[in-house]
């Protein structure tokens, strides 16, 4: 079951990774608009050492206005950047 649905704020959290991940820095503390449900996969985490039968969980496209997170961003008010996260990097927007 998703914990989160289209049309959800959602903001990515900002934890250290340990190991490989998918999320990108300049995403984390940012908050976003989830656009599309994934289904679920190995998180990223552990598909990195090969483990494919290990932890899975849904993943979220997420879409971000570009001046959210770049605040010098010099392109129009309305460009947007989407990417994909597993669940335990977003947490709800507040």
């Amino acid at each position: 079951m998703s914990r989160f649905k289209i049309g959800d704020r959602v903001t990515v959290r900002d934890i250290p990774p340990l190991f490989h991940t998918r999320t990108q820095g300049y995403t984390r503390g940012r908050t976003g608009t989830v656009v599309a449900l994934r289904p679920e996969w190995v998180i990223p985490e552990d598909e990195a050492w090969g483990r494919y039968e290990g932890r899975r969980e849904p993943f979220y496209i997420v879409r971000f206005n570009q001046r959210d997170l770049w605040p010098d961003y010099g392109g129009a008010a309305l460009d947007t950047l989407e990417t994909e996260f597993s669940e335990r990097w977003l947490e709800p927007a507040s």
